[in-house]
């Protein structure tokens, strides 16, 4: 069994869509449901943003498992886009906010309720997002043999599944958003 190589990037096929209200947000969990046959997971997330130069660069706060330290790669675009990104387990979360934050400053924070759901290759985000209301992503996990068009098909596929429309698309960040 060969060892994953950890320096290289992990990639998704990601998109992100506005959800107009708590009632149509209701309706695509249950959606997502019936896709997936499962109730999902509701977490309770906390990330902290840093002011990375080159990428972005979170810290993210899990009551249920190790909080994460993520930096990630992603163009500011509507539609299916690529995201590449390094993630890695903390135990002592922390600390490691109290050295960025003193290195490299501290751009802002965003807590959000997400439920989780996965359905094959992709994982089904429904964000309940404070001060912003509700969101829907889509993450197509690629394999390494997978190209950038097998991901966005797989995305497209699943857009018809939840009627998402290209004009329900959002670029950016929550953390971006929030800054305006």
């Amino acid at each position: 069994m060969s060892k994953i190589d950890e320096t290289i990037p992990s990639r998704n096929i990601e998109i992100k869509a506005k959800i107009p209200n708590e009632e149509t947000f209701r309706r695509l969990v249950e959606v997502a449901k019936q896709l997936t046959g499962s109730g999902g997971e509701i977490i309770k997330q906390h990330d902290v943003f840093f002011n990375a130069e080159k990428s972005r660069l979170k810290l993210r706060y899990l009551e249920t498992k190790k909080s994460e330290l993520i930096q990630y790669f992603r163009p500011d675009v509507e539609g299916p886009k690529l995201s590449t990104y390094h993630k890695i387990d903390l135990d002592e979360p922390k600390l490691m906010e109290k050295i960025l934050a003193e290195s490299i400053g501290i751009k802002g924070e965003v807590k959000k309720h997400r439920h989780l759901f996965l359905h094959g290759q992709t994982r089904i985000h429904l964000d309940d997002v404070e001060a912003l209301g509700y969101f829907l992503e889509f993450e197509v996990v690629l394999r390494p043999e997978q190209s950038l068009d097998d991901g966005t098909i797989i995305a497209d596929e699943m857009m018809k599944q939840f009627g998402i429309e290209e004009k329900d698309l959002i670029q950016g960040a929550y953390m971006d958003k929030l800054l305006k």
